[in-house]
C-alpha cells in the first residue's frame, strides 16, 4: 500500500465517497490522509529572516557565543586532563576541572538524530516527514479543464 500525503493523490475518490454516502470508503480515505495539516495547505510561507542583532549583542557585551554540545577535538585534551585530575588528586580536582571546562554534554550534535527504538515506533507519514521526502504534483492543464466542462455541459444539454 502506497502512502497518501495529499487529496489530490487520490483523485476524485474522496469526493465520491461523500456523494454517494460512502462512510466507511470515506472514512478509510481520511485516514490514509497523512495528519500533518501544513502538509494539506497548497500555500508557502516564507521563510524567517534572520537577525543579527544579537550577534552584535554578544560582540557588545564581550560574551562568548554559546558552544556546540557535541564533542570537538579540543574536548577530547579537556576530558584527558579531567581523567588525570581524578586519577592524581581526586574529586574535588576533577569537580574545579569541569567548572573551568566543562566537557560536551553530546557525542553528536545532530538535531534529526532519532535513536532506532523511537524511529521504529513511529508511523509512515512521520518517517517520511522526518526525511524530507514528498511527492511532486503533477502540473495541471488548463486545456483539460475546459475539455471537461464541455463535456459537463454536453451531458447536461442531452
Amino acid at each position: 500500500m502506497s502512502m497518501v500525503i495529499n487529496e489530490w493523490q487520490l483523485d476524485v475518490k474522496l469526493n465520491r465517497a461523500l456523494q454517494n454516502a460512502q462512510r466507511t470508503d470515506f472514512a478509510l480515505y481520511l485516514a490514509l490522509l497523512s495528519p500533518a495539516i501544513e502538509e494539506s495547505a497548497q500555500f508557502f510561507t516564507p521563510d524567517a529572516i534572520e537577525q543579527s542583532t544579537q550577534l552584535n549583542l554578544y560582540q557588545q557585551l564581550g560574551v562568548a557565543l554559546p558552544r556546540s554540545l557535541a564533542q570537538t577535538e579540543a574536548d577530547t585534551m579537556t576530558m584527558l586532563k579531567h581523567s588525570e585530575a581524578l586519577g592524581s588528586t581526586g574529586l574535588a580536582q576533577l569537580k574545579l576541572a569541569t567548572y573551568l571546562s566543562p566537557p560536551p554534554l553530546a557525542r553528536h550534535d545532530d538535531k534529526q538524530r532519532i535513536a532506532d527504538d523511537v524511529w521504529q515506533s513511529l508511523s509512515l507519514h512521520s518517517r517520511r516527514r522526518l526525511q524530507y521526502t514528498t511527492p511532486e504534483k503533477p502540473q495541471a492543464n488548463p486545456a483539460d479543464l475546459y475539455e471537461v466542462l464541455q463535456q459537463l455541459h454536453g451531458s447536461e444539454a442531452a
